[in-house]
C-alpha cells in the first residue's frame, strides 16, 4: 500500500522566516494525517546523539515513520575535495541507522567546470558505490535521486547508465517526478527552451521501476491541482511497475507553504489508493 510523506524541505520558506521548525512540522504533519516524514540534514536544529533521539522520539509520539533522510551531496566535485563529502555522507547513513530510517536520499553531483564533466562522473559512480557499501554494513539503503540542474545524470538514460556503472545491490533510486530534464523543475519555472528535446515522462518510465522511494513534486497546486506535471500519466506508470512504497510531497511553488501544502495532501490522496491496487 503506498503511504504518503512530506520533506521538510517543502516548507523552507516557513523555516527560513522562523514560522517552522523541525518540532512544529513534525506537528503539521500529524495535523494533516500523513503517515511518514522525509527529514532533510538542514531542518535539524543541533546533530549531537541526544537530539537526534529525541527527533526520533518526537516521531514515534505523533504516529509517524521516516522513510528516508536526505543530504545536499555533490560527488562531482573535484578530487581533492570528495573524501571530506563521502565521510560526511557515511555519517548520515549511520544517523539513518539510528532513525530506524530505510535509505539515505543522495545527489549524483554538479561538476565545478563543463570541462570536467566526464571525468566527475567516473569519480561520482565510485563514491556512491563506497557509501553504498557501507550503507549496506549498517542495513541502510543509498539512494539516488534524479536532479536536473546541470548534473552529470540529467535524465532516465544517465540515471540508468550511472546505476549500472555502480553496480551495487545497496544502491537504490529515489525517483523525482519533477526533475528530468524536460521537467518544469528548477521550482516549475524552467522555460520552454530549457525543456525543448527532453521528455521527463520517458525518463520517468525507464526508472520507475528501479525506485525505492518517490518524491511528487508539486510547482503550482493553488487551485486544488498539480498544473506543471502530468500527475494522470505519472501514477499510470507507477500503477504499471506495481511500485509500493512510499510518495514523499515535496512542494516547490512561489506560494506560501504552509497555505497549499494541504491541497497537495488531498491532491495526492485522490492517487493513493488506485496507485496501491
Amino acid at each position: 500500500m503506498l503511504r504518503l510523506s512530506i520533506l521538510t524541505l517543502s516548507y523552507r520558506q516557513a523555516f527560513d522566516d522562523g514560522r517552522m521548525d523541525l518540532m512544529r512540522f513534525l506537528d503539521t504533519c500529524r495535523e494533516l494525517s500523513v503517515e511518514g516524514v522525509d527529514l532533510h540534514d538542514s531542518a535539524f536544529p543541533a546533530e549531537d546523539r541526544a537530539s537526534l533521539l529525541a527527533v526520533k522520539r518526537a516521531c514515534l509520539d505523533r504516529s509517524l515513520d521516516i522513510p528516508c533522510i536526505a543530504i545536499s551531496n555533490n560527488f562531482a566535485r573535484p578530487a581533492e575535495d570528495l573524501a571530506a563529502d563521502v565521510q560526511r555522507t557515511k555519517t548520515w547513513i549511520e544517523r539513518a541507522a539510528l532513525f530506524g530510517a530505510p535509505q539515505v536520499r543522495v545527489f549524483s553531483g554538479k561538476p565545478f567546470t563543463e570541462d570536467d564533466r566526464a571525468a566527475s562522473w567516473d569519480r561520482c559512480a565510485d563514491a556512491l558505490r563506497e557509501c553504498a557499501e557501507f550503507g549496506a554494513e549498517v542495513g541502510v539503503v543509498v539512494s539516488l535521486q534524479n536532479h536536473n540542474h546541470n548534473q552529470i545524470a540529467p535524465d532516465g538514460e544517465d540515471v540508468l547508465r550511472l546505476i549500472r556503472q555502480v553496480d551495487h545491490p545497496n544502491l537504490g533510486h529515489v525517483l523525482d517526478t519533477g526533475q528530468y530534464a524536460g521537467s518544469p523543475g528548477a521550482s516549475g519555472f524552467a522555460d520552454d527552451e530549457q525543456r525543448e528535446g527532453h521528455d521527463y515522462l520517458n525518463s520517468i518510465a525507464l526508472t520507475a521501476p528501479l525506485a525505492t522511494a518517490v518524491r511528487a513534486k508539486l510547482y503550482r497546486i493553488a487551485t486544488g491541482r498539480e498544473e506543471s506535471l502530468d500527475y494522470d500519466t505519472i501514477f499510470q506508470t507507477i500503477r504499471g511497475v506495481r511500485y509500493n512504497g512510499w510518495v514523499s510531497l515535496v512542494y516547490e511553488g512561489r506560494d506560501d507553504p504552509i497555505e497549499v501544502i494541504p491541497l497537495g495532501v488531498r491532491f495526492l490522496r485522490e492517487y493513493l489508493p488506485a496507485a496501491s491496487t
